[in-house]
């Protein structure tokens, strides 16, 4: 293969890399924006109720079943934005918990290949890092499975 070759394979690697780099960071940034919005509609609603409730509170007039099914209203509103910012907030931590996992994988990859195989003793230290490769990829799906199911139970919620 010709250096020029060689070099389209390795731009070709970057520009895969770079491609790929760019959609987790607009992935996760667009999940944060999400999460953000999501907060800032909670935070609008426990505002309406609070503003109902007072009004409830103070008022004495025959429109209190009026501002009894609208603070219901809120309430069920609530309840709702709630549940949907839970959702995504087990959809982050499944996220980063993939992240890490992948991070774990490829230093324990990148230790494994560096680690030198000259006698029993390198042997044993190989063996020894893909154990905690192992343990490190258990604990991230482990990790995971449980972020999934968490978010399962609150959908069923």
């Amino acid at each position: 293969m010709s250096k020029w070759d060689d070099f389209k394979k390795e731009l070709g690697k970057i520009a895969d890399k770079t491609a790929t780099k760019t959609r987790e960071l607009t992935d996760t940034a667009a999940l944060k924006i999400k999460i953000a919005n999501k907060e800032s509609d909670r935070d609008l609603e426990y505002k309406k109720l609070g503003k109902l409730t007072y009004a409830k509170l103070k008022n004495t007039d025959a429109n209190a079943e009026e501002l009894t099914a609208k603070i219901s209203e809120s309430l069920a509103n609530l309840d709702r934005i709630l549940a949907e910012l839970e959702e995504l907030k087990i959809l982050e931590a499944e996220k980063k918990a993939e992240k890490e996992a992948e991070k774990a994988a490829k230093k324990a990859e990148k230790e494994a290949q560096n680690a030198p195989k000259e006698d029993e003793e390198e042997d044993k230290l190989d063996v020894q890092i893909m154990n905690e490769f192992n343990n490190a990829r258990k604990t991230a799906d482990e990790a995971y499975e449980e972020a999934k199911q968490a978010a399962e139970d609150a959908k069923g919620i």
